[in-house]
């Protein structure tokens, strides 16, 4: 019972949160602004995260498990002719989420002065990165890349720029915008993937 009851907070101060971004940026957003919006008291707040950062950091993490399913998810195997079939496909729906998902909008593409969050979009962008080159292999058969870094993670690094610029602007990644990381990730991708890859035998 006493777990049910903690899990139900727990439940409440992620959505109070998620209400909260609707309307602020996560800078302006404190634990007392969280208690208020969930009815709780601060001390209450605090006896499961230690400050905001920490709050954040967990509803950031769910967002990278969303972002993993998202992954496999938008790929339709009957309409990827190309390979770039497939960056357009990981990029829209990315930009599909984003646009609906105030957490990720605004802890990923906003500004704000927390810096483990920074850093841990940065750890899971290249873990997704070799995720991305699996799928891609999976359809074609691309070279070997013997890069420092995965050049797929620098890729959705890149697309993450053209997003949080766009949100910046405007407040969401509009169409215009969408486009432009799609040809800038294509441009850079294509420097290591040739024009004409072979398919892969299913």
């Amino acid at each position: 019972m006493r777990k049910v009851k903690t899990e139900e907070k727990l439940r409440r101060i992620h959505e109070a949160v998620v209400q909260l971004m609707e309307r602020r940026e996560a800078t302006d957003i404190s634990m007392y602004d969280v208690a208020k919006e969930c009815g709780m008291a601060t001390s209450t707040l605090y006896h499961h995260y230690p400050n905001i950062e920490d709050l954040f950091h967990t509803l950031l993490n769910e967002v990278f498990k969303e972002f993993d399913l998202l992954l496999e998810r938008c790929i339709d195997e009957e309409k990827v002719s190309h390979w770039t079939d497939i960056n357009k496909m990981i990029e829209t729906a990315y930009v599909n989420y984003y646009n609906n998902n105030p957490i990720a909008k605004k802890l990923i593409l906003g500004r704000h002065t927390f810096s483990e969050l920074g850093h841990a979009d940065t750890e899971h962008d290249l873990e997704l990165g070799h995720q991305v080159e699996m799928i891609y292999r999976r359809f074609f058969d691309i070279p070997q890349l013997s890069q420092p870094i995965n050049i797929f993670a620098i890729s959705l690094q890149v697309a993450d720029k053209i997003y949080s610029l766009s949100y910046r602007k405007f407040g969401y990644i509009t169409p215009e915008l969408a486009q432009e990381a799609v040809r800038l990730t294509e441009s850079y991708l294509q420097i290591y993937i040739p024009k004409i890859c072979q398919r892969v035998d299913s």
